[in-house]
């Protein structure tokens, strides 16, 4: 265990490990019509693999954070990869539409069995704030790739049509496989497990592991706060393109500045990680987006002009720059020793939440914006009840419970 931070080439590797999956999310996104075509399907049984690689990593990053506390991480990490690559070259080489699916799901599956062991390593390794400085650290990087991948689709679909987004996914995996073999710090089977008695199943760590009211608590709110940006998405194309009418070159513009934005806080939350303990950044940050989720619910019923609106949705989105790594480094800080159970947890919890969260706004037809607003409002506001007011000494207190 350190409590300093580890070299640029680790946090690298961490965050491209961790960026996997939004490349892989948001890369096909501008090809979606075109494999349509090609495959001779209605559009929305391609869209539909949107949801279900959700689905995959959500499963991926349940049973692969447990895996990884009995065979270690790097096991579980290679296999994730391995699954990851096979699945995106099944996937560029296919004509049928089932085989899409089905190695869509494969491709989420290894992509979470790949993301879940990142958390997991980070708590191996670090402890206190310096756990909290590396997420927020890694955050950083792995902004960059929602930001990019929709333009690295087009460019690839336009080069050499779709199928060269997916094998430049696989090429991209086994990029990832050598900086891990290199530089990613082992964690070892006993070190994973050192503390938890050998008898103990798998049913019983996740028992100890839910039975923690107040991680749980930080899983709630994060899934939540988390579910702002993933229905803003859902919704990106309709109140941005048919609502205010903007071309779909001033869409990347707009929704570049949300990441811009995101990137912003993370540095902020960064800076103010040397002095304040993660446990009592978060709410602040949570009372943050609550006011600009307020604020952009109340506008929308005036039809607010695009730069009233635009910096509200900005403010909703970057607030989770002090939410995320700061929730996920609380949480962790309770399981020592069951690491890769909390991190399961914690990440497949936070895409079901925010997957059924943002199907809500999506289920009414409506050509105004309430049905966004109002779901990112009530979210944002719940996640603010909902996370634990933090003690004076936020980390003492919390590692003294984890004992």
């Amino acid at each position: 265990m350190i409590s300093s931070m580890p070299p640029l080439r680790v946090i690298l590797a961490l965050a491209l490990i961790f960026a996997l999956s939004p490349l892989a999310i948001d890369m096909y996104l501008p090809t979606i019509p075109a494999i349509a075509g090609e495959l001779a399907v209605p559009v929305q049984d391609i869209a539909v693999t949107v949801s279900l690689y959700i689905l995959g990593l959500s499963f991926g990053q349940f049973f692969g954070g447990p895996i990884s506390d009995y065979i270690g991480r790097q096991p579980v990490l290679y296999i994730g990869l391995g699954i990851f690559a096979a699945a995106s070259l099944a996937i560029a080489s296919t004509d049928v539409l089932h085989v899409f699916w089905v190695a869509r799901f494969l491709q989420a599956l290894g992509g979470g069995f790949a993301s879940v062991v990142v958390p997991a390593i980070i708590r191996d390794h670090t402890e206190g704030q310096a756990t909290a400085k590396l997420f927020s650290q890694i955050m950083l990087i792995t902004i960059i790739a929602p930001a990019v991948a929709p333009s690295i689709g087009t460019f690839l679909y336009s080069v050499s049509g779709w199928r060269m987004v997916f094998f430049v996914l696989a090429g991209y995996t086994l990029l990832v496989f050598l900086m891990a073999l290199l530089f990613v710090p082992r964690s070892s089977k006993s070190l994973a497990t050192s503390m938890a008695p050998a008898q103990e199943g798998l049913v019983a760590r996740y028992r100890f592991v839910l039975s923690n009211r107040v991680a749980m608590r930080y899983l709630v709110s994060q899934g939540l706060a988390f579910s702002v940006m993933v229905t803003f998405l859902a919704n990106a194309a309709l109140i941005y393109i048919d609502h205010y009418g903007v071309t779909e070159t001033q869409f990347s513009m707009l929704f570049a500045a949300n990441i811009v934005t995101l990137a912003v806080a993370n540095r902020v939350n960064n800076y103010f990680l040397n002095r304040v303990p993660a446990a009592r950044i978060l709410p602040k940050a949570m009372v943050l987006q609550c006011f600009a989720t307020a604020a952009l619910l109340i506008s929308s019923g005036f039809m607010p002009p695009l730069w009233i609106a635009v910096p509200l949705i900005m403010a909703s989105v970057g607030a989770l720059g002090g939410v995320m790594g700061n929730s996920q480094a609380s949480a962790l800080q309770f399981f020592p020793h069951h690491s890769g159970i909390a991190s399961a947890l914690l990440g497949s919890a936070q895409y079901l939440i925010a997957g059924l969260v943002s199907v809500v706004s999506t289920l009414f037809l409506s050509e105004k914006m309430w049905p966004m607003t109002i779901t990112m409002f009530v979210a944002a506001a719940i996640a603010l009840w909902v996370v634990p007011k933090p003690p004076k000494d936020a980390f003492a207190e919390l590692a003294d419970a984890a004992k």
